[in-house]
This record gives structure tokens, C-alpha cells and sequence, in this order.
């Protein structure tokens, strides 16, 4: 078994790996939706920026000033943010939730949060926001080897390590 931190890590290297596979093709690719009416990459890690803003309600004494480049689901968005600023916007917060959760106590792990729709122990809704952002990268890798034609093979060799 692994810890939250360990989870986390594994989350942001994957995230980070994925930075990098948009950064060696054609710019357009981040933005293309693999199907229509479904978002691009680039949407969903700006929906993933919004769910980095949920944990400094979650996880204790972190703090930050929230992003003002997420969005949510069933937004329709126009603008674009460039890959190099959502990557940057990611560091500087994801940072802080890596360091909170690396300074958790098991005590503050097993602690029941009080939501609308009831009670969890904290490191279950952690779990729940980093499972959350995996499934969503997932989605981006999908995206990726659509929109490119890659196989797992060339994204591999790109990543120097194995995408799964």
C-alpha cells in the first residue's frame, strides 16, 4: 500500500509527463477535442486546476490564492490559456497541497469532514480528488494519441518511462 503523499506524487508525475508530451507536437494538438463537443486537453486540466482549489478546504494549514484560469464542468470557454501557463499555475499550487499532505498527521487523516451529503474521513476525500485527477488525465492521454496517432510505444520512448 501506498500513502497519500506517495499517491499524490504519482499524480503529479503523470501531470508533468503529459506537460511534456504536448510540448513536442504542433501547439493546435492541446487544444483539439479528440471528439466533438467533448473537451481538449487543454480544458480538462483547467477543470483540474479548479479541483486543486477544493483541497485548501481539505487538507489543514495550506493556503493559497485560488486559480483564476479552472474552470468547471458545462462551462462553455472561448479564451485559451497557453500550456506553459497552466503548467505554471499547477506548480504553484500544486506545491502547497504536496507539501500539506506530506505534513498530515495520521490523526488529521482519519479526521471526519462534515459535508452536505454527510460525514468522511479526510484522507478518503483526498483519495476520492486524486483518483478524480487521475481518471481525468486518463482522458488526456486519450486525447493525446487521438489527435497525434501515436502508439503507447512513441509516447513511451517521448517519456523515457512507461505511460502506465
Amino acid at each position: 500500500m501506498f500513502s497519500l503523499t506517495e499517491y499524490y506524487e504519482m499524480i503529479e508525475t503523470n501531470r508533468n509527463s503529459y506537460f511534456g508530451l504536448f510540448k513536442v507536437v504542433d501547439k493546435e494538438i492541446f487544444y483539439t477535442n479528440a471528439i466533438e463537443n467533448t473537451w481538449s486537453a487543454e480544458l480538462i486540466f483547467r477543470h483540474l486546476l479548479t479541483t486543486l482549489n477544493w483541497f485548501k478546504n481539505i487538507i489543514p494549514n495550506i493556503d493559497f490564492e485560488d486559480t483564476k484560469l479552472g474552470i468547471d464542468i458545462g462551462n462553455r470557454i472561448e479564451d485559451r490559456i497557453s500550456l506553459e501557463e497552466l503548467e505554471a499555475e499547477f506548480q504553484r499550487i500544486s506545491t502547497v497541497v504536496r507539501e500539506g499532505i506530506e505534513k498530515m498527521t495520521s490523526e488529521e487523516e482519519e479526521e471526519e469532514l462534515v459535508f452536505d451529503f454527510g460525514k468522511r474521513k479526510r484522507k478518503n476525500v483526498i483519495a476520492d480528488l486524486l483518483f478524480h485527477e487521475n481518471s481525468h488525465l486518463g482522458q488526456v492521454l486519450w486525447i493525446f494519441k487521438r489527435t497525434t496517432g501515436w502508439t503507447d510505444q512513441n509516447i513511451d520512448d517521448k517519456l523515457e518511462r512507461p505511460i502506465y
